[in-house]
């Protein structure tokens, strides 16, 4: 089996010296370098490492200026700095760009040792040299469906970042207009590719366990805790962790979430050793977090962390004629799976399309499609299969919610009949929140949790 090959780039030759003295003796092909221009050029000359070993702070190119040309090159090696303790928050900064980890001096030879394994078992297990080809063609850039500008630019920014490591992202956009699946993209399409896409939806569960979910326990941390449990962004290490709807957790949480993203280091519940985990974060929300920071309800400082690369996706309503172009998309694929050969829509149908205002995105279009498509037999869809929500049933409120009883037109997806029944029951019942939530059969933070999820506050005022 062939040695791992270290590079060691160090403008103090016998600092540089010395750790390549200890990692031979461990076993490790090591070259030492005294100039950062050295190395590039020892690597342009077909000399690859597994792992690069470099100061933070030399006099020709400092650690994160390496870190910017290796970037450029596409050259995706693990690189740990190493930095003085005054130096310890570029070093944090040079982690965002990029950075496997970094040594603090003096350096301890232990930890140097546990972080090389730790960068080669990585590289070992989840090769980020290139994207993953079965997650690339799962997800293509060219997948997200569109010409429509907003479009465009939605894919230009995936291209953008395939070779940007640890930039956070924001994805922005109502519910239905495929927020998972452009996070699925930008992980297939990116040096993280190789590592597994974990994806948390922040409103699913009471904060508690969205702790626990997320940063991991020991045993004995709390009452059921038998034994040692790690979190998601722990067994996302390499990878990418997704959280939906982050708008849903709690200011408690949130400020450990922000602790994490400085540091990328976390203690699990009930823990006292850090944990580093390299992931790349992206968050989505279908709210206003500008609001919601003038309200107090989202802390401005996680708020100005996550915004750093923001992506907006488009209602479909905006989108003019990609209305079509998506419809086609999902003929085809229905074709597939249900066995069927139809040839696409009537230009009745497609006027109907382009005319109706598409509450719940590309998600509804979707459904609707779905539906007309295993009930109609014949080769085209007219504008009679396409069932479609009434415009007055637009907000999901039931029509009409009179005398306790309870309208809802058909061909609408269950979260849509969720939320308008709880709305309706919210609006015609003169009761406390409490009973309101047993007359659903569900408990009091079920209801407040969908009562947020759904916004359902701003259409109670309006009524």
């Amino acid at each position: 089996m062939a040695k791992a090959c270290v590079f060691v780039v160090d403008d103090e030759p016998k600092l540089g010296e010395l750790f390549a003295n200890v990692l031979r003796r461990d076993g490790y092909e090591v070259y030492p370098f005294v100039h950062p221009q050295a190395m590039l050029e020892a690597i342009e000359h077909g000399r690859q490492p597994d792992v690069i070993l470099a100061d933070l702070m030399m006099p020709e190119i400092n650690g994160i200026e390496l870190l910017e040309i290796l970037r450029k090159r596409r050259l995706h090696v693990p690189v740990i700095i190493i930095t003085a303790h005054s130096s310890v928050q570029t070093a944090v900064e040079a982690m965002r760009r990029g950075a496997f980890h970094y040594l603090q001096k003096p350096v301890n030879l232990e930890e140097m040792r546990m972080l090389l394994k730790k960068a080669l078992h990585r590289q070992e297990r989840t090769p980020i040299s290139s994207a993953s080809p079965d997650e690339a063609s799962a997800y293509p850039i060219a997948g997200i469906l569109g010409e429509s500008e907003p479009i465009r630019k939605v894919r230009q920014t995936i291209e953008m970042l395939r070779d940007v490591p640890g930039t956070i992202v924001l994805i922005r956009g109502e519910t239905g207009t495929g927020k998972n699946l452009v996070a699925r993209t930008i992980h297939a399409n990116s040096c993280y590719s190789g590592g597994r896409f974990v994806e948390i939806n922040c409103a699913a569960l009471p904060d508690n366990l969205l702790e626990a979910e997320l940063f991991g326990y020991e045993k004995g941390a709390f009452t059921d805790a038998r034994t040692s449990k790690p979190g998601l962004l722990e067994v996302a290490d390499g990878g990418t962790v997704f959280l939906d709807e982050i708008d849903s957790m709690s200011l408690a949480l949130q400020a450990k979430l922000l602790s994490f993203l400085e540091s990328r280091t976390f203690r699990r519940l009930g823990g006292i050793d850090d944990i580093q985990v390299n992931v790349r974060i992206l968050c989505a929300t279908n709210v206003n977090l500008e609001q919601l920071v003038a309200e107090q309800k989202f802390r401005p400082d996680l708020f100005y962390r996550i915004n750093v690369v923001n992506i907006y996706l488009p209602a479909l309503r905006e989108m003019g004629k990609d209305v079509l172009l998506i419809a086609r998309h999902f003929i085809e694929q229905f074709n597939r799976e249900l066995g069927r050969q139809v040839k696409g829509l009537t230009p009745e149908a497609e006027k109907k399309l382009l005319s109706y205002h598409w509450p719940g995105n590309v998600r509804e279009l979707r459904n609707v499609l779905e539906r007309a498509m295993i009930f109609n037999r014949k080769a085209w869809i007219d504008a009679d299969d396409l069932h479609l929500l009434p415009a007055n049933a637009a907000s999901g409120a039931a029509v009409p919610p009179s005398n306790g009883i309870f309208y809802f037109p058909s061909g609408s997806t269950l979260e849509e009949l969720e939320k308008a029944y709880i709305l309706h029951t919210l609006k015609h019942y003169k009761a406390t929140f409490t009973e309101v939530a047993q007359m659903l059969g569900i408990s009091k933070k079920t209801l407040w949790e969908k009562r947020k999820r759904y916004n359902l506050d701003r259409e109670l005022a309006r009524s």
